[in-house]
């Protein structure tokens, strides 16, 4: 079964993967899903375009035909019969489109409208456009003796005379063959077809084709990302709750069981209040309902934990309360939490400081930073390829881009005293809400 198409409005533009942006001004309708309104428009501007040319080889063939081979009478005829259908095919495709019919309804319904409007300037040709001949001839008084208008053969660069040299135009009393008439019939109906936009049906089907390919396509794009999403949580939880760390914490208690009974009391207790914090969020069913505030709560309860292991790492948070109700996405301050930790304050010798920060930046984006003074940027290279790991830079930005596009950034800069500030600032408007 084929997916459905893009749920796309009929008068909005088509994506550009399958438009394109090379359209100039006669070609811009183009943009638009077949038979919509703007590309009726765009398709009556290249109708009055070919109605124009039309009329100017016309006036050219009149300037330069002898008085009595003007074929006045033909005009209006002619005109009514090959620029009708560049005005009433798209009409007809459009009408139909704008009834909301089922894809196989709406196909039917464009071949039939385009039968119909060749069948119909087929019948004008065979019954209607002589009488309209013969009534314009008769208002410009340009028939003859027998009150019949005098028939003329309209050529494009020849000029026909009779065979005893006479340049007067020949008379076509005779009228043509069946095959000869048969064959103006196909000619004409082919013309009918192509300008009232028959051609275009065709398009239509294969535009369909591509809007279902293109749905097809975003919807892999997007369970690929849901499923990027559900592999980085999962890795998230592993490494917050991975063998080593619990195994270094329950180490850290049970060294200080017999040392310090209170500090060992105090680092189960931090180590359960981290635990509640974190694994309620990562099990949560999505980004959409996390606040700063939650996410900044993790962090304290990670950071309040890692100082009962190393004493001398003090922590501080500054969060504005009005900023502390923000939407924030879930999962990156405590991958930045985690590497200045790791790659900051472990490797440092002595205190050492984490802080994290939440302002508005000169562009009115939420902008948080989780700072540290451990080594920096050189100490942490040369402790080895360890640098950055966590969460992943990569992965952190490549998330900010899913959810926001160009509008949000991660930031990392080295602070003069050394260390390391990180930070994430995102827009605050509700459409751009994780």
């Amino acid at each position: 079964m084929s997916s459905p198409p893009l749920a796309l409005p009929l008068d909005e533009a088509l994506p550009r993967e399958l438009s394109g942006s090379d359209h100039g001004w006669l070609t811009h309708y183009r943009r638009y899903p077949v038979f919509s309104r703007p590309w009726v428009r765009g398709r009556w501007r290249l109708a009055g375009l070919i109605l124009l040319l039309m009329l100017s080889l016309l006036a050219v063939g009149v300037w330069s035909a002898p008085t009595a081979a003007v074929p006045v009478a033909s005009i209006p005829a002619l005109l009514l019969q090959w620029g009708s259908p560049l005005v009433l095919g798209p009409l007809a495709g459009a009408w139909v489109r704008r009834q909301g019919w089922a894809s196989e309804h709406e196909q039917r319904g464009l071949w039939a409208a385009m039968l119909a409007l060749v069948l119909l300037l087929a019948a004008f040709g065979e019954w209607g456009a002589e009488p309209l001949k013969q009534a314009t001839a008769e208002v410009l008084g340009t028939v003859g003796p027998d009150g019949k208008r005098q028939r003329v053969v309209m050529a494009v660069g020849v000029t026909l005379t009779s065979e005893d040299g006479d340049d007067s135009p020949p008379r076509l009393d005779s009228g043509l063959g069946p095959a000869q008439r048969a064959i103006n019939a196909v000619f004409g109906a082919f013309c009918s077809f192509a300008l009232g936009g028959g051609f275009a049906v065709l398009r239509w089907r294969r535009e369909r084709e591509l809007l279902i390919a293109l749905a097809r396509d975003r919807a892999l794009a997007q369970a690929q990302a849901q499923r990027r999403e559900a592999e980085l949580r999962l890795s998230v939880l592993a490494a917050q709750v991975e063998p080593h760390f619990l195994f270094n914490t329950l180490a850290g208690v049970r060294s200080a069981i017999a040392t310090d009974p209170a500090r060992a009391s105090d680092m189960v207790d931090r180590l359960v209040a981290y635990l509640r914090a974190a694994i309620p969020r990562l099990r949560s069913d999505g980004a959409a309902h996390t606040t700063l505030a939650q996410q900044a709560e993790t962090v304290r309860a990670y950071l309040a934990l890692m100082q009962s292991r190393m004493p001398r790492l003090r922590f501080e948070l500054q969060i504005p309360p009005a900023l502390a109700t923000l939407p924030f996405p879930p999962l990156m301050l405590i991958s930045l939490a985690e590497n200045a930790v790791k790659h900051g304050v472990e490797p440092k010798i002595g205190p050492a400081l984490v802080s994290l920060q939440a302002e508005r930046d000169d562009q009115g984006r939420l902008a948080v930073t989780v700072a540290d003074d451990g080594i920096g940027f050189g100490g942490a290279s040369a402790q080895g390829s360890g640098a950055g790991s966590g969460l992943g830079l990569v992965n952190l930005r490549e998330r900010l881009q899913q959810l926001y596009g160009g509008r949000a950034e991660l930031q990392l800069k080295a602070r003069p005293g050394g260390g390391v500030a990180a930070t994430i600032a995102v827009p605050l408007d509700e459409g751009s809400h994780p």
